[in-house]
């Protein structure tokens, strides 16, 4: 189906944002790939059932000085010597309700894309240095859509603190540790976790969501590197102990893991 396929597309890019593979700075370079991934995600954060997505991953890899295309699309658009502003991104993926017990015959719920600026400030080491130690601040608009139409269903902030090193030539391993909070508008927890009094059953209560903390993160990504593959591994885990629709019938459980990986082959190159 097509919205199928631009699905798959927008998965494929935020695991290329997840899966890092540069080495270092320099003049203007780029790269070209293609590879395979598997990725299990829950149908949204609380749910207790999940999709396992098997994808082809293309690598495109492009830097020059104000623009990156480097597992996924970063411009930057302010840069000093310790602070960048950035674009962030991030989605969700669509749910059948006919898929998901806990909202059987409630709306389905479409792809979630989210974006907006990220302000990066060096707290240690540097971006194209061995290890990079970094405050990430970004602040996301969610945009959901069918492909039909789009809305806006709300606002996004996600603090976090993150580690990256850098592969000292341009073949070995690299990892990314990233940990951080959570907090979204009332739009945004009512339209994953709110219960309108036309859906309420036996087993699930009506619920009115109310804006604050989404919940804590960590994030692992590590990858192996050789003259033309990448192996890469991802993981998330998210804890929504004490989130503001903690106590909604749609959330079946507190913690939940998002994992993959895959490989890429690197078959074009100008370095």
């Amino acid at each position: 189906m097509y919205w199928q396929k631009l699905l798959n597309s927008f998965i494929t890019l935020c695991i290329m944002i997840f899966s890092s593979s540069t080495t270092y700075a320099g003049e203007s370079q780029w790269e070209l790939g293609a590879g395979l991934a598997v990725l299990d995600i829950p149908f949204y954060p609380g749910a207790s059932q999940s999709k396992t997505y098997l994808l082809p991953i293309p690598h495109v890899f492009y830097r020059s000085e104000k623009l990156e295309i480097d597992n996924g699309l970063e411009a930057t658009f302010l840069k000093t010597q310790r602070t960048r502003l950035n674009l962030s991104a991030d989605f969700a993926v669509p749910v059948n309700s006919k898929d998901s017990d806990a909202r059987e015959g409630m709306p389905d719920l479409d792809l979630a894309i989210q974006v907006g600026p990220s302000l990066e400030v060096t707290l240690a080491g540097g971006r194209f240095k061995p290890s990079h130690l970094r405050l990430e601040l970004p602040v996301r608009a969610a945009i959901t859509t069918d492909f039909r139409s789009a809305e806006n269903v709300g606002w996004v902030f996600e603090p976090r603190l993150t580690y990256e090193t850098r592969r000292p030539h341009k073949t070995g391993f690299a990892y990314l540790l990233s940990a951080g909070l959570r907090f979204s508008d009332k739009e945004l927890h009512q339209y994953y976790y709110g219960v309108e009094q036309a859906f309420v059953t036996t087993e699930r209560t009506r619920f009115n969501a109310s804006s604050g903390y989404s919940g804590l993160f960590i994030d692992y990504i590590a990858n192996w590197r050789t003259d033309n593959l990448v192996f890469f591994a991802l993981l998330r885990y998210q804890n929504l102990a004490g989130a503001a629709f903690e106590d909604s019938p749609l959330v079946e459980q507190n913690d939940y893991l998002i994992i993959g990986a895959g490989i890429t082959w690197l078959f074009a190159r100008n370095h």
